[in-house]
């Protein structure tokens, strides 16, 4: 069965903050965002718009989804 887009997009936030050495209060605080918030997000039982989901970007320095060719 395949995972949905949420939940995939929580575990590769995951998978970057593992890489990185990252807290998830430090993402929540440079994404300006509250940890429950993220947390949400990471677990996939939230439903994150476009917006939330370039500013995680930004905070990460690195792409949390790929889209087209780019």
């Amino acid at each position: 069965m395949k995972k949905s887009l949420q939940i995939q997009i929580g575990e590769r936030i995951k998978d970057i903050l593992v890489e990185k050495g990252l807290k998830q209060q430090e993402l929540a605080d440079s994404a300006g965002m509250t940890k429950s918030y993220l947390s949400r997000i990471i677990h996939g039982t939230e439903n994150v718009t476009v917006q939330t989901i370039e500013a995680l970007q930004r905070a990460l320095k690195e792409s949390i989804i790929q889209i087209g060719d780019n």
